[in-house]
């Protein structure tokens, strides 16, 4: 791999049996893959499989993930969702043929903000009653850090931001999404509680959508101040 200079070519694409591209900014260039032998070996199954498994369940939590993990990501010289497969590779494991995931292991964030802990969750229909401990003695808690909780239905592919509150709040009211009429909802779905503290004077930056990440793919939430991710628990509508 080469960098090249911005006053020399500014291009991506392939010339020859060279490839040009951008990266962060910055232009590189490599040599064109004149061979791919694809021998389909139970090794070569296996690592795709978990790289299969990994980066679509990155693409699902999106959002969190871009909330959580934007200014490790950057520090590392990697983009979102390659920094979730660093950190989460081992909770996806390859057996007989399927891939099985760790849901309540898997970290949507890291930082050094302070987490929550829950203490009660508890259920009536779609509508959910949480409560958890501020930690605010804590190294790194304020009493107006953001607590966010995303709701994630992995087989029907949602996650949400179901409640923002602040960390004196002590807990949050919030309703799971409605899935009665997604045709992909074949059973009871099964919700997994995800919370994310946040420094209070960069919760105000929103995240992007899809859409917008894809026009503006230099875009990063490099400032973001926040915890480790914590697994509150799967939650079913009663």
């Amino acid at each position: 791999m080469a960098k090249v200079e911005p006053s020399l070519i500014e291009q991506t694409g392939a010339i020859g049996d060279r490839v040009f591209y951008k990266r962060f900014g910055k232009y590189y260039s490599r040599d064109k893959a004149k061979s791919f032998k694809d021998n389909k070996s139970e090794a070569q199954l296996r690592q795709r499989a978990l790289f299969k498994a990994i980066q679509h369940t990155a693409s699902l939590l999106g959002s969190a993930i871009q909330r959580g993990l934007a200014k490790e990501a950057h520090s590392h010289g990697h983009v979102e969702n390659n920094e979730f497969a660093a950190i989460n590779k081992q909770h996806f494991v390859y057996e007989d043929g399927k891939v099985f995931i760790d849901y309540p292991s898997l970290l949507l964030s890291t930082g050094l903000v302070a987490r929550v802990e829950r203490t009660q969750c508890s259920i009536d229909g779609l509508h959910v009653t949480l409560q958890f401990d501020p930690c605010l003695n804590a190294g790194h808690s304020y009493p107006d850090d953001v607590v966010h909780i995303y709701a994630v239905e992995f087989q029907v592919e949602v996650c949400q931001l179901v409640a923002s509150v602040r960390r004196d709040a002590c807990g949050a009211v919030f309703d799971l999404p409605d899935l009665s009429d997604d045709p992909d909802c074949k059973s009871v779905p099964v919700f997994h509680l995800y919370a994310i503290v946040e420094a209070a004077n960069t919760a105000c930056i929103p995240t992007l959508s899809p859409y917008e990440k894809k026009v503006d793919k230099n875009h990063r939430n490099i400032n973001r101040r926040v915890s480790p991710s914590l697994h509150i628990g799967p939650v079913s509508p009663t």
